[in-house]
């Protein structure tokens, strides 16, 4: 009798180890560990693009030029978009103008001042779009 009950808890303890382990190795997605890192890495960066107000993830970037100017801290810039409202937005996407809220036709963009501040952070300041911009006839 006294075999059969240790034997009992050694299988018991058997299957809680193999059952931590599976769940260690194997996240609740069925990801490994080393993967399920990888895609924390990719989350979303915390900015929006200006323009249609997706959220960026890691490695996504806006196209922009910036144009050098005689200020180094302050440049003239141009921020045409992201991956998913440039140069052709998505299905159910509108690229729509922060200062005067009207909608930014595909070939146009927004113009903008980049600073860059003491600490080496830039701030863009946008200043309007093709749009506000064109001239009353």
């Amino acid at each position: 009798m006294k075999t059969w009950l240790i034997l009992f808890i050694l299988s018991l303890i058997l299957v809680m180890l193999a059952a931590w382990l599976f769940k260690w190795v194997f996240n609740s997605d069925g990801n490994t560990g080393r993967r399920k890192e990888k895609e924390k890495d990719k989350g979303p960066s915390h900015s929006n693009c200006p323009l249609c107000n997706s959220a960026l993830f890691a490695g996504e970037n806006l196209v922009s030029r910036v144009y050098k100017g005689c200020d180094p801290k302050d440049q003239a810039c141009t921020i045409h978009g992201c991956p998913y409202c440039y140069p052709v937005p998505k299905p159910g996407i509108k690229r729509v103008c922060p200062v005067c809220h009207k909608t930014v036709p595909p070939n146009g963009h927004l113009d903008a001042h980049l600073f860059l501040r003491n600490t080496g952070k830039r701030h863009v300041h946008i200043t309007g779009c093709t749009e506000c911009h064109k001239k009353n006839k």
